[in-house]
């Protein structure tokens, strides 16, 4: 097939990825912190927040994605939903950063809620048009692939900049942890507004899904996704491996509570250490992927990746025991664990362009953003179980922040991050043995999605020339009765 993304195109796309990755790390991985250290929000309502929110939020995709695929504007279905959400964004990000110092309790609680729930319903608005943007750029599988995991890829590496600035800044020496979060949070967050923002004016969509695909009702955009059995074992491994999100999100509390070093230089500095140890982890295999991708099936990927999976962050937790919690142990098991790590972050993002695939083949339906929004749906489940259930943890462990742990909180602790995602990652590919769009069978669907693609074009190209060869003779007859 012929490339149809331009340099521009593929450059202003996978650096949008990135500034999207800085903003929405910030919020996943810091968040969750502030509430807790710096306005001093009970525990119980996080928990009850975080779930509530992020499942509306998840819930949200797919009505997004329903109405995306409805879109039919010169500018095409995806951008005239990215024009203005970047920078909306963005501002509601920077104000759930800002400690008002507001007295009451109650208040504080129902300010972040308020912002918290807004921020989410709009990050649905960008978040499913930019994913499945590149499915409705170019029609080239492996040149779709490519800028999904370029994207992926910059997208993590944007999404590692707040876990190492904020570790850093966020130390004694330095700022401090409100102030350094704070000033991290206006920092990084306008600082990725910027290529994200990018996108509407400088990338183009195709129009050549309109050629094949006919116009679906909103009760057959459900029927038919409901039919995509691929896509639904996808979503079914995606949720059920949910404790990819627990490591970084609760890596925090583990170095801050668990982790001991000996030193009063590296106490200091566990956080950064940690989170650069895991993004080192991740670099080499989301670098391999894309190569992994193009000899082995996403199907393989995710079983071997899912028990390696295992084996790392099963192993972790008790060697972790075993040295008494120490953090020069922990270093190299962080970066061991940062390597599936990897993996899953190109891979369950790539793996969407082929369930696109998949219905046009299947149903003659290409819904690219309801399928978008079916994997940002998958995401966001997961991570409203792993934000939900860090809270949940401290809370039955006894948890009491800025204060020595107990032994059975530390162990529940350190659960979140070796434990749980063992397990999580390990059930998580029992759906993926069922996945069968491998080998012949897809070579084959792509094939023939090929051919039915041309010819459907050059129907389109001799419908308008039999248009104009009926045309042309009545405009001879009047033009000669004029005369």
């Amino acid at each position: 097939m012929t490339k149809q993304i331009t340099k521009r195109e593929r450059d202003t796309y996978i650096f949008a990825a990135a500034g999207q990755g800085a903003i929405y790390a910030m919020i996943s991985s810091w968040l969750l912190r502030y509430f807790t250290d710096v306005l001093s929000l009970e525990l119980a309502f996080v928990m009850g927040l975080m779930w509530f929110a992020k499942i509306l939020n998840a819930f949200a995709d797919p009505i997004v994605g329903v109405i995306v695929d409805r879109t039919h504007r010169k500018s095409g279905k995806m951008r005239p939903y990215l024009k203005y959400s970047p920078f909306m964004i963005s501002l509601l990000s920077i104000l759930l950063f800002v400690n008002w110092h507001i007295a009451s309790q109650a208040w504080r609680c129902i300010y972040v809620g308020f912002i918290y729930v807004a921020w989410g319903i709009t990050y649905s608005i960008a978040d499913v048009p930019l994913w499945g943007l590149p499915c409705a750029m170019t029609e080239n599988p492996q040149e779709r692939d490519k800028l999904f995991s370029l994207a992926k890829f910059l997208n993590s590496i944007g999404g590692a900049i707040p876990t190492v600035v904020v570790s850093l800044l966020m130390s004694e020496e330095i700022l401090g942890l409100e102030k350094g979060i704070f000033y991290s949070a206006i920092g990084i967050i306008v600082i990725g507004c910027i290529p994200f923002g990018l996108v509407y004016p400088r990338i183009h969509e195709k129009q050549f899904a309109q050629e094949t695909v006919q116009n679906v009702s909103v009760p057959r955009q459900f029927k038919l996704i409901s039919k995509n059995k691929i896509l639904l074992l996808v979503i079914a491994s995606g949720i059920i491996g949910f404790g990819r999100y627990l490591v970084q999100a609760a890596y925090t509390y583990v170095a801050e509570y668990v982790f001991v070093s000996g030193s009063d230089f590296v106490e200091e500095f566990k956080q950064v250490i940690g989170f650069a140890v895991i993004g080192i982890g991740m670099l080499p295999t989301m670098l391999l992927t894309p190569k992994l991708v193009k000899k082995y099936s996403y199907k393989w990927i995710m079983i071997y990746t899912g028990i390696f999976s295992a084996f790392i962050f099963g192993g972790f937790y008790l060697v972790a025991l075993f040295t008494n919690y120490n953090f020069y142990w922990a270093i190299g098991f962080l970066f061991l664990g940062g390597l599936p790590l990897g993996i899953f972050n190109i891979v369950v993002t790539s793996i969407v362009g082929e369930c696109v695939d998949y219905l046009e083949w299947r149903h003659n339906a290409r819904l690219e953003g309801m399928t978008a929004s079916m994997s940002t749906f998958m995401a966001k489940i997961g991570n409203a179980l792993a934000a939900g259930l860090i809270p949940l943890v401290l809370l039955l462990c006894g948890y009491v922040e800025n204060q020595e742990q107990t032994i059975y909180a530390k162990n529940a602790i350190l659960m979140l991050i070796t434990v749980i995602p063992a397990a999580s990652l390990l059930l998580s590919i029992i759906p993926m043995f069922f996945y069968d769009f491998v080998g012949e069978k897809r070579d084959r669907a792509l094939k023939e999605l090929e051919e039915r693609r041309v010819q459907a074009h050059q129907d389109l190209v001799n419908n308008e020339n039999n248009e104009v060869k009926v045309d042309a003779p009545t405009s001879e007859v009047i033009e000669d009765k004029t005369i």
